[in-house]
């Protein structure tokens, strides 16, 4: 039974932006350490993930990660799981994304809550099969930017261009199996995988159209729950980080074999670049 990672970037493109406003993406004023890995956990730099958002629904203090990214128009937008909001577009109103958080029970200098316009999920994401697990959230008011605040890159390069690099993902979700969440952001790195490699591991569960897995066969290093709609980045040529993958889903966290399951995010440019 599938156990989810939920509840409790060579060239980056940007999607263009009007003369005048911001077009950077996927720099750091920070500098992050390379860590061990989320479940039994290491404690990233503060601000050194400046894209990662903690989303919040109606009481929740954490239900789900999600990262920062630029329109066409030049506006910041949260891209994050459709599991993670799947049957609440109709209530957006509902989510608070917090940005420039790196303690949850901190009040940091630049951490600000946004209510959320719009909620867009994939119309063919499949609640079954975990396919498509993408979705939007358009924010009430602009998000500004400052150093612990700032969008990620999307990547132009097909998902093969990164196979057996060690890459990141980040998130607040639980440091075990079954555990509890942290308090303060943790990271891992971890390799993308080939196709074939995930298939071998995870049969007919994955599906190469429109996922990614990560991880190694003797386990240990995962997102777990919680952690779902958050980044899996990769740092390109250029020095900046690209979004590579979405928190999805797994079979547990962190078992030998059993790899993390992640929306291919270059699979969905013209979507995002549609719905953005």
């Amino acid at each position: 039974m599938k156990l989810l990672a939920l509840f409790a970037a060579v060239i980056g493109i940007t999607f263009g932006a009007p003369s005048g406003k911001n077009t950077g993406c996927g720099k750091q004023t920070t500098a992050p350490h390379k860590s061990t890995y989320i479940v039994g956990g290491k404690e990233s730099i503060p601000h050194s993930w400046p894209w990662q958002v903690l989303m919040r629904y109606r009481t929740s203090t954490l239900t789900c990660g999600g990262s920062l990214i630029r329109n066409n128009a030049g506006d910041l937008v949260v891209i994050t799981a459709a599991h993670c909001v799947d049957g609440t577009e109709n209530r957006p109103g509902d989510w608070t994304i917090d940005v420039g958080v790196h303690s949850r029970s901190g009040n940091e200098a630049n951490q600000r809550a946004y209510t959320v316009a719009s909620i867009t999920t994939h119309n063919q994401y499949n609640t079954r099969t975990f396919d498509n697990d993408i979705a939007l959230m358009k924010l009430v008011s602009t998000v500004t930017e400052n150093a612990d605040v700032s969008p990620i890159c999307v990547t132009s390069l097909p998902t093969s261009d990164f196979f057996n690099q060690e890459c990141v993902v980040t998130g607040w979700g639980t440091t075990s199996e079954g555990g509890s969440t942290s308090d303060k952001l943790q990271e891992v790195y971890k390799p993308v995988l080939s196709d074939a490699a995930c298939t071998g591991y995870l049969s007919n569960a994955y599906n190469a159209n429109t996922m990614l897995c990560a991880g190694l066969d003797v386990g240990g290093k995962d997102a777990c729950q919680g952690d779902s709609g958050g980044p899996y980045a990769c740092l390109n040529s250029q020095g900046e980080w690209d979004l590579i993958g979405i928190v999805s889903w797994g079979y547990g966290c962190a078992r030998p074999s059993l790899p993390g399951v992640y929306a291919d995010v270059h699979k969905y440019l013209n979507w995002i670049g549609n719905n953005a």
